[in-house]
């Protein structure tokens, strides 16, 4: 019989299933009434974070009201513990009593033969899924550096890691949040109830992003199954500051996670914080370039100023000495006067050179219009309360001429303050896309919509500022609340 049962535990590759057929097996081989299986809880050690049967799942106030209820005098009736080793871990205890007899040595050396074989087989197939974990996170990284072959374009980068690391740990919602001055700042996110969820998190986010010390908690919910059993799953919500270069804070936030069967906490948890390291590093690829770029512009910009000082300015001052020397000799009036003009011009032609040569040494330029959105939506933060989510796709700079450029940035301006004023909104979501056909801008909040006094006035100009480039404008509700805005043009 032990050998049939330990063949028949080594068959079998899913964790849930292995663990009820050790239940199983264990009455059948002892004759036991009661059989339970205990899974320690990895946060709360020396409790168990479910309980299984036979028959399926008990709580452990079942658990501990019929070990309470059971006399300590009855050999057949005392619960015997026995635990359940997956390598030098203790996973489990499975638990017996209420025996048809008196357990002797043999009955003992039974329940003992299904823990050792169960822990085994738990050990392999944990090895498996941390195997398959790693592969899932190298392949991940490899996805991910894809994308670097060029150059960082964050606003590419990292949605996708923020959706990988959502797929690799089953979590609701995955974001990086970064710290601005005007506050928290939504880099990138993955789960359509990320706006809820940070808004939920942000006493928990700021000490994060202050203090950049993890921090991870696991909650234990529960769902009906059948009468008399329930069901319990541990999630877990993991906050990973990212070790950057940058002095601006960045945090990963993974919620509601749920770790892999055969796969510990501490193990996903292993593999969130070598993915926040990849973030890390992606972070400060793209600032090393940034700041490349920019030294390069800086030196093109010195080396133009250079030229216009040494050069163009010496040029047109000696042509100037020339024409004033050329008019104390002019003995007609009406040329002194128009060489005296040319003179004039010429030191006002000098002067707006050297401002130009200020402004070269002194400001690094006009940002991009992408950076010029970016910077809008992130500056409504302070005033929301909250910080916008933004996704920013598709050619944008190539496709907006200065134009578009500023209607754009209007209508989000506008679209924004209408949340401000009448949403009362705890999340709002922004969206940026450029096609070959046309540019669409999205904003979306789940506040309690815009009443019709409101939509006429302030969302007119919107409406015609669509109609100026032959576009649309869509406001919808959303259910149970919220308003979905969509505006777009044809490029």
């Amino acid at each position: 019989m032990l050998l049939r049962a330990a063949q028949e535990l080594t068959a079998i590759d899913d964790v849930g299933e292995l663990l009820r057929r050790a239940v199983v097996l264990t009455r059948r081989a002892t004759g036991a009434e009661v059989v339970l299986l205990g899974i320690e809880d990895e946060t709360h050690p020396g409790t168990f974070s479910k309980i299984l049967t036979p028959d399926g799942e008990a709580s452990a106030a079942d658990a501990a009201t019929w070990e309470s209820s059971q006399p300590d005098d009855e050999d057949r009736d005392r619960l015997l513990r026995v635990p359940v080793r997956v390598g030098e871990q203790e996973f489990a205890t499975l638990m017996v009593g209420s025996w048809p007899r008196p357990p002797d040595r043999g009955a003992r050396l039974m329940v003992e033969a299904v823990a050792v074989a169960l822990g085994s087989r738990l050990d392999a197939l944990r090895a498996r899924r941390v195997s398959e974990l790693h592969e899932q996170v190298m392949r991940t990284v490899w996805e991910l550096d894809r994308t670097l072959i060029q150059e960082v374009d964050l606003d590419v980068t990292l949605p996708l890691f923020a959706d990988r690391v959502r797929e690799l740990s089953t979590a609701r919602v995955v974001a990086l949040v970064g710290m601005a001055e005007t506050g928290p700042r939504v880099l990138a996110s993955s789960g359509s109830e990320a706006g809820p969820v940070l808004s939920e998190l942000a006493p928990d986010i700021e000490p994060v992003l202050r203090d950049r010390r993890a921090h991870h908690w696991s909650t234990l919910s529960r769902t009906s199954t059948h009468p008399g059993a329930t069901a319990s799953t541990t999630r877990c919500t993991s906050l990973v500051p990212l070790d950057t270069r940058d002095r601006s804070p960045v945090v990963l936030v993974v919620h509601d996670w749920l770790p892999s069967s055969g796969v510990n906490q501490q193990q996903v948890r292993d593999a969130l914080s070598t993915l926040a390291l990849h973030a890390s590093v992606i972070l400060d690829r793209e600032r090393g370039e940034r700041e490349h770029d920019l030294l390069t512009v800086l030196e093109d910009r010195d080396r133009i100023a250079r030229d216009l000082h040494d050069l163009v300015i010496q040029r047109l001052f000696a042509v100037g000495l020339t024409l004033q020397g050329a008019s104390r000799r002019a003995g007609n009036a009406e040329v002194i006067e128009r060489l005296e003009g040319a003179v004039a011009e010429l030191d006002q032609t000098i002067r707006d050179i050297r401002a130009t040569i200020f402004e070269l040494r002194h400001r690094p330029g006009a940002g991009s219009f992408r950076a010029d959105l970016r910077a809008l939506i992130e500056s409504y933060g302070a005033t929301l309360g909250f910080a916008p989510l933004i996704s920013l796709l598709g050619p944008l700079d190539s496709v907006a001429d200065d134009e578009v450029h500023s209607q754009v940035l209007m209508v989000v301006r506008e679209a924004l303050s209408n949340v401000v004023r009448h949403a009362r909104a705890t999340s709002v979501a922004v969206a940026a896309e450029a096609t070959a056909e046309s540019l669409t801008i999205i904003v979306q909040d789940d506040g309690v919509g815009i009443g019709v006094g409101a939509l006429e006035s302030g969302l007119s100009n919107v409406r015609a500022r669509a109609r100026e480039r032959e576009g649309a404008v869509e406001l919808t509700a959303i259910q149970p609340h919220g308003t979905h805005l969509r505006w777009s043009i044809p490029v």
